[in-house]
């Protein structure tokens, strides 16, 4: 008896230590995983800006404005793939807030010009200055990040360095000399400020929750994550708005979420994970989303687009305005779903959690058989927001619709404001 009890003790504490062996060895694997993801995201990015870097030096060369639109459209590229590298590194809030806001006006205003609607001399003048505050600034980055881009660091160390009061980068006056730039290189309009305002949730309301409601908050909202390790910090007294920042261990993923500390709500979720060898119908995916849309109280969003990579959906959900049951494109949510198991493995509602001020609007009927030429047809109509060149919400008719060109049929998405018939936006849908 006593030798079959040591015996199921022995097997016991043999099979506790190949499991620990393995949670930890899975954890170690992804912890070089995202170390290695990180690295790679902060070179690009760190290449990218000596291209955009040259490309607005190159503007400054040419009259003709033919010879300018190459270095045009590649800035515009460049902005916007520098922000995509930027969103995915859990970097100071407050400079990631300031590098966006730079690259995504840097972006517009070369798209402005290469489209006609700002006049070349107006141009030069401004990226004259910009030129000087890139090269900078691309200095400022280089000595940042020269630390990552060695491999002592860890993901552990670099976590530390962010959430850390004195951040041994320096990331908090990168930040601030970014909107000296922002404010001296692209001023903001009435209207602008107004929609900064928003985007830095200044204007954000409700009553103000404590670490543990952050925690409630949480496990309420992911409740399967409610075993996870939590550990809860503060964002720093210069942020653009305070927030706790929740890391999390759950078996062998790392997950990082926001939730703002007035109203509680939740800004913004990663999880990181080993993807598993199998598929989940697409149509269930769906449904866990639907599920999760419910448990976190955004009742009044709809799901607009759904894309795919081989390891996960990525889908938008925008606000639907009940006054005229029209969407609103700039109040959405973004969710990313596991094509394995169906895990929420990200999820970013910044935009959603402060509603855009909409304003009553004329609905005038348009023949569209005249609007457009012979040949398009309207495939489908419905109304929705979007921001005019000041900013400001217009309601619009959105129209799906497709026209021959060269044997082939070609499929256009086109916004005309309701009230002058204005096309406030024209893309082609691929």
């Amino acid at each position: 008896m006593m030798r079959s009890l040591l015996f199921v003790l022995s097997f016991a504490v043999v099979a506790l230590l190949v499991y620990v062996n393995s949670v930890n060895t899975d954890k170690e694997q992804l912890t070089y995983l995202l170390q290695g993801q990180y690295t790679q995201e902060m070179a690009d990015a760190s290449g990218k800006l000596t291209d955009l870097k040259d490309s607005v030096q190159k503007t400054l060369l040419f009259q003709d404005e033919q010879a300018i639109q190459q270095p045009l459209e590649d800035i515009w590229r460049l902005s916007s793939e520098i922000r995509d590298s930027v969103a995915s590194l859990p970097l100071d809030q407050g400079f990631s807030n300031e590098w966006m806001n730079y690259l995504s006006r840097l972006g517009n205003y070369a798209k402005l010009t290469s489209d006609g609607q700002i006049p070349d001399e107006e141009w030069q003048k401004v990226m004259a200055q910009t030129v000087n505050n890139l090269s900078d600034f691309s200095t400022e980055w280089e000595m940042a990040t020269a630390s990552f881009f060695q491999n002592d660091v860890s993901v552990e160390k670099w976590m530390a360095n962010i959430e850390s009061k004195q951040p041994s980068n320096n990331w908090q006056s990168m930040g601030k000399t970014l909107k000296t730039y922002r404010e001296s290189d692209f001023p903001l309009t009435t209207s602008e400020s107004d929609a900064q305002k928003k985007k830095d949730l200044r204007q954000l309301e409700g009553k103000k929750i404590t670490q543990n409601d952050a925690i409630a908050v949480f496990k309420k909202i992911f409740p399967a994550h409610a075993d996870a390790r939590i550990h809860v910090t503060e964002s720093r007294k210069d942020a653009p708005y305070p927030f706790y920042h929740l890391e999390f261990q759950d078996g062998v993923g790392l997950g990082y979420a926001d939730i703002t500390q007035k109203g509680g709500n939740l800004l913004s979720l990663l999880f990181e994970r080993p993807n598993e060898d199998k598929r989940i119908d697409s149509q269930l995916v769906k449904e866990l989303a639907e599920r999760f849309k419910q448990n976190s109280g955004f009742t009044d969003i709809v799901l607009d687009e759904v894309r795919e990579n081989h390891t996960a959906w990525h889908m938008t959900f925008v606000r639907v305005e009940p006054r005229y049951n029209a969407k609103v494109y700039s109040d959405a949510i973004q969710f990313k779903v596991a094509k394995d198991n169906g895990d929420l493995l990200g999820m970013n509602a910044m935009e959603y959690i402060q509603k855009e001020n909409l304003k009553e609007q004329p609905i005038n009927k348009f023949d569209w058989k005249t609007f457009f030429n012979e040949g398009v047809k309207v495939e489908e109509e419905e109304l929705a927001y979007t921001e005019n060149e000041q900013m400001e919400q217009r309601l619009c008719y959105k129209l799906i619709v497709t026209k021959k060109e060269n044997e082939q049929q070609i499929t256009y998405r086109i916004m005309v404001d309701t009230e002058t018939g204005e096309v406030l936006k024209s893309e082609n849908v691929k």
